[in-house]
């Protein structure tokens, strides 16, 4: 029998992890909308609804990253993980909108404990397993979080009612729990040096920001791709449906197609950053980026959004891709936990402004006609990047040759 690499162990039981982590997100999100129409809640209700399931992110993201310095990632995940369950497996016992509310809000604080720790954990460990797997995080975990989660909780729901769906939803969030020691055993923190929690430790994360050109880049494409991606998921049933008459399942097929593109990008795509490096890989996803959007906002005929979906897939998966190597050559220098928590604070605000100014702005001049500044600001980046390059600055771009090496000594264990 051929002996498992480390590297190879590492990532099946983080694969294993990350995507039964999605699958919980994904079948919480699908579930807790069909709880709240079954509460007959009402628009206002729906939309606190949503806003609670974010608002905890925004608050524990970047504390995360102290915490994990202190007690390590394990701790950290597992308790996220069971607190989450927990309140999950309460969240059917009083069937009142208010609580559903409440409870939601409890699990939104839980959230960056269990996501900011995987995201830490890969990072730390891309250099042995190679700069082409930097998509195989958000990949796994969109398997779950994008394919099987809503479809499982319509048949959980169908099944079991919400009571059961709901305990069937807190043991998806409690099986991680037994599958991360594997995967986190190689990350140490010895408790005896690692700093102590205060509020310079909580907002380190924030002064990194400041004194780091490359983090304030690679922090605002994360905001600026996710608040595309927002964008995008939300807006584009409403414009299928009104401005072209879709039926609702063609209309939600859009975002299965962009999904399924999107994943296999974060796959697939990494062998190319190892080979023309990470300056013209953003540039080549921006651009791809920028040629979607400016597909999903010609207005003429319905092909287009058929054009712009898988277009504008590709080109997240690929500016993702680079985004995630990016953060991780940083948090080699400056600290991988505090690096992680930015990356996954920044990408949520990005999400949520996304939707809120989408809102906004769609309504005064068009919800359709707003994928073209989009993509003007996508395509500006290509110019930044190529008058001002900040990863060449901070010493993180890497030369060909040196991904070319890495890439083969880890494929080659």
């Amino acid at each position: 029998m051929p002996k498992i690499s480390d590297n190879a162990r590492f990532m099946l039981s983080f694969i294993l992890v990350a995507s039964t982590a999605g699958l919980g997100i994904g079948t919480a999100k699908v579930a807790t909308s069909l709880f709240a129409i079954e509460l007959n809640a009402s628009e206002f209700e729906m939309g606190l609804v949503a806003a609670a399931q974010t608002i905890g992110i925004l608050f524990m993201g970047l504390p995360t990253g102290a915490l994990i310095n202190r007690f390590g990632p394990l701790i950290l995940f597992s308790t996220g993980s069971l607190l989450s369950g927990l309140w999950y497996a309460f969240t059917p016992m009083l069937q009142q909108t208010w609580f559903l509310i409440v409870c939601s809000t409890l699990v939104s604080f839980c959230m960056p404990l269990r996501f900011v720790s995987l995201n830490t954990v890969f990072m730390s460990q891309l250099y042995q397993i190679g700069a082409a797997k930097a998509g195989w995080f958000r990949g796994a975990h969109m398997i779950g979080f994008m394919l099987l989660g809503p479809m499982l909780a319509v048949w959980l729901v169908h099944s079991l009612g919400f009571v059961g769906a709901f305990w069937a939803l807190a043991t998806l969030f409690i099986v991680p729990v037994f599958i991360a020691p594997f995967m986190f055993r190689d990350y140490k923190v010895d408790r005896k040096t690692s700093p102590r929690i205060s509020w310079n430790a909580l907002i380190e994360p924030l002064s990194l920001l400041k004194k780091e050109l490359a983090l304030r880049y690679a922090a605002l494409i994360e905001f600026a791709s996710n608040a595309a991606m927002s964008y995008f998921t939300f807006f584009i049933v409403v414009i299928a449906i009104q401005s072209y008459g879709f039926h609702p399942a063609a209309a939600a097929s859009l975002v299965t197609l962009y999904g399924l593109v999107y994943m296999v990008a974060l796959f697939g795509v990494g062998l190319l950053l190892a080979r023309i490096g990470e300056k013209h890989f953003y540039q080549l996803g921006f651009a791809i980026v920028g040629l979607g959007l400016l597909c999903l906002g010609v207005p003429f005929t319905a092909y287009w959004l058929w054009l712009g979906a898988p277009i504008l897939g590709l080109g997240l998966g690929i500016v993702n891709v680079a985004n995630l190597s990016a953060f991780a050559h940083i948090g080699q220098r400056v600290g991988m936990a505090n690096v992680s928590a930015l990356s996954s604070f920044s990408g949520p605000v990005g999400s949520l402004l996304g939707s809120i100014l989408g809102g906004l702005f769609g309504h005064i001049w068009g919800l359709q006609t707003l994928f073209f500044p989009v993509a003007i600001l996508f395509l500006a980046l290509i110019i930044l990047l190529q008058i001002k390059d900040p990863f060449r600055q901070s010493g993180l771009q890497q030369t060909h040759d040196t991904e070319i090496d890495i890439l083969t000594n880890v494929d080659g264990q």
